[in-house]
């Protein structure tokens, strides 16, 4: 039997993180996008899913037009959709590799599980929205300077 999970990688976008605002414009969520896909290696079986809170669901939906949009309001409710995903869809059977693109030290427990599953991990983060813990717990860090 085919090991499906073999070159296909899942990336886990936490849109408000990344952007640095918990309700970024389009053309910010679309400046990141761009900084993200000309920073991080993607093959053609790859998978997006992208989470943020209920005030920024249009302009990001506008922006990531095609990708899986979850949607959970609350101080932490992107990070918690995403933390879900990561479980419940059995990402650890489904994937190669999993690339979180945030820098929030939620993650960190999750990316520790995935590692010992055998996945690689990779952390997408600005420069300083970089937990400490998950840093140490990634196996690849990519810093997404916006400015550049």
């Amino acid at each position: 039997m085919r090991n499906i999970s073999h070159g296909r990688s899942v990336h886990l976008l936490d849109v408000e993180n990344l952007v640095g605002a918990p309700r970024p414009a389009t053309a910010e969520v679309v400046t990141m996008m761009d900084h993200y896909r000309r920073r991080v290696p993607a093959g053609f079986m790859d998978q997006y899913v992208a989470a943020v809170n209920h005030g920024a669901l249009v302009p990001v939906g506008l922006a990531l037009a095609g990708i899986q949009i979850l949607v959970r309001s609350g101080r932490d409710g992107a990070d918690e959709a995403l933390c879900e995903v990561i479980r419940l869809d059995h990402l650890d059977t489904r994937f190669e590799r999993v690339v979180i693109g945030s820098g929030d030290g939620v993650f960190t427990d999750l990316a520790e599980w995935l590692r010992h599953s055998g996945v690689q991990v990779v952390v997408v983060s600005r420069s300083g929205a970089l937990s400490r813990r998950l840093r140490r717990t990634a196996g690849q860090v990519i810093s997404l300077d916006l400015a550049a």
